[in-house]
């Protein structure tokens, strides 16, 4: 994925929110993997593995004998080399569209929350699906939908949707990638899991990503200075105050899908 696409960019800031991210959906995405890929692949790919938490994860999971990272941002590139270390692990900078030919044959693709990024999610996870072997899995986690009744959470993600809606993507693209998969005959399942972090540590990854983002112009024109000011407040209140808080719920959507 080209940088200039990736709207909650790549600064010290969003990579924090990537660590918290990884720490809190990681049991979910651990027990998805368990159960739908193949254990000791012999080549896993994790594509947009940002600082590197997927793709620790894909290795002590599935054990592979070469686990491939790709990222478009060298910082993060460099800090999934520093996160994995040399041990079965190669982290390469390059865009998840055009990737390098020596990543083909992989038994396992493992891609989470980057379509909602992608302007053409399908054609990616066609292109995708060429790079596996035969009997291979791409395996596909994604927003479903996230609800909650807490005022701050609720107007952060309203303003999160509007923005990468301006900017061609989807937040919550499971629903579109469910329909238009269903009839595929390399389908292997498709399922949805829930889960409900602290709204404390929602509240903690929304206020990094909000500050990541909110002066892009897409926002800042459309609303005013105070109103985005309330929102940040309103989420700072629920970091520090998880006991006054509405819970918050994930769907996340996972799909299995085989090679052609």
């Amino acid at each position: 994925m080209p940088q200039s696409d990736y709207t909650f960019g790549d600064s010290d800031l969003a990579a924090r929110r990537l660590e918290l991210l990884g720490s809190t959906f990681q049991d979910t995405t651990r027990d998805f993997l368990r159960a739908a890929a193949p254990n000791e692949p012999a080549l896993a790919v994790d594509l947009g593995s940002g600082t590197g938490h997927t793709t620790v994860l894909l290795r002590e999971t599935l054990h592979p004998t070469l686990t491939i990272a790709v990222d478009f941002s060298p910082a993060y590139v460099e800090q999934t080399r520093e996160r994995a270390g040399e041990d079965g692990v190669e982290a390469i900078e390059a865009d998840v569209l055009n990737l390098p030919e020596r990543i083909g044959g992989a038994e396992v693709i493992f891609v989470r929350m980057l379509l909602t990024h992608l302007r053409e999610p399908l054609a990616a996870v066609a292109l995708w699906r060429e790079r596996l072997a035969p009997g291979g899995v791409l395996l596909l986690e994604e927003v479903e939908s996230i609800a909650t009744e807490e005022l701050a959470l609720a107007r952060y993600l309203e303003l999160q949707e509007e923005m990468l809606h301006a900017n061609d993507n989807t937040l919550k693209i499971g629903t579109e990638l469910d329909a238009a998969l269903r009839d595929d005959p390399g389908l292997r399942s498709s399922e949805v899991v829930e889960f409900s972090p602290p709204a404390a540590t929602a509240a903690r990854m929304f206020g990094m990503n909000f500050t990541t983002w909110r002066e892009r112009p897409e926002v800042t024109d459309a609303h005013a200075p105070e109103e985005l000011d309330t929102i940040a407040k309103g989420l700072g209140r629920v970091a520090t105050a998880p006991e006054d808080a509405a819970p918050i719920t994930w769907r996340m959507r996972q799909i299995v899908l085989g090679s052609y």
